[in-house]
């Protein structure tokens, strides 16, 4: 199955959670949800955190967290999917932010979510990108302050991350890697997670996790999506989908209402 092309470094999802509960996972993407009802809990760096109405989530690429609601009257959100090679493209320092506490209510921060969530800038390449610019500079305001990464590593990370897109259903090696970029393993994995926030080997998998959620949407069968993605099987495909969305393939179809698959390579549920 060809992967999709794919144009937007964002992706819109919203949620409406009432007793579902997300297992721990990790994607290779940033969120930033917006809490729109009730109370949202989850376990993000050790501590359980604690987002109402009216604050924004912020998960760093690659971190472990879960979700559930904090009360009986469960919780809904509106989000955002950012590619952080996105956030690094508009950011003099080139490295990713990062929020410690994992939630916010700085007001320029909650401005820019709210900008990036209406229709407008998905057609308004112009509004679109600024808004991004104005989410980065917010992102800034309240994070931690990151390595710089150079022009050259920034153009090794892409050259690693196009090969491994090409190539996800057979695979691809650090060795595979080293002699396309010239650079040694070791300092293209740290390199690598400076700019994507995960490891080449996850990277890898989530790519095909996308495969196997646009095989969903298609109604294609699991097994075959599993199979064509480069998965052993199924359960081998399963068990990666619910460590990297924290529900199964099927929570999944029924779950979440997102922006049509096309707009986004990396799907994010929470």
């Amino acid at each position: 199955m060809p992967q999709t092309q794919i144009s937007q470094p964002f992706q819109r999802f919203r949620a409406d959670i009432v007793a579902t509960a997300f297992a721990p996972h990790r994607h290779d993407t940033y969120v930033f949800a917006l809490t729109t009802r009730g109370v949202q809990d989850f376990d993000y760096r050790g501590a359980t955190r604690r987002s109402q109405p009216g604050a924004v989530v912020v998960l760093h690429p690659d971190e472990l967290h879960d979700g559930r609601p904090g009360d009986t009257g469960g919780f809904g959100y509106a989000g955002l999917s950012i590619l952080p090679e996105t956030l690094a493209q508009y950011r003099p320092g080139g490295g990713l932010p990062f929020l410690p506490g994992g939630v916010s209510r700085d007001p320029a921060l909650m401005r820019a979510v709210r900008a990036l969530l209406e229709p407008a800038p998905l057609s308004d390449n112009l509004q679109s990108e600024s808004a991004l610019i104005d989410l980065a500079l917010a992102l800034d305001g309240v994070s931690d302050a990151p390595s710089a990464t150079s022009p050259v590593s920034r153009a090794v990370v892409e050259a690693a991350c196009a090969h491994i897109r090409c190539h996800s259903q057979r695979g691809v090696s650090l060795a595979e890697l080293e002699a396309l970029t010239g650079m040694d393993r070791w300092q293209l994995s740290r390199d690598f997670r400076a700019l994507r926030g995960t490891s080449p080997a996850r990277y890898l998998t989530q790519r095909r996790l996308d495969q196997v959620r646009q095989a969903i949407a298609d109604g294609d069968r699991l097994a075959d999506a599993a199979q064509d993605a480069g998965f052993v099987d199924q359960a081998h495909m399963s068990r990666h989908f619910k460590a990297a969305y924290g529900i199964t393939p099927g929570q999944f179809a029924r779950t979440i209402i997102q922006d049509p698959i096309p707009t986004h390579r990396h799907p994010v549920l929470h």
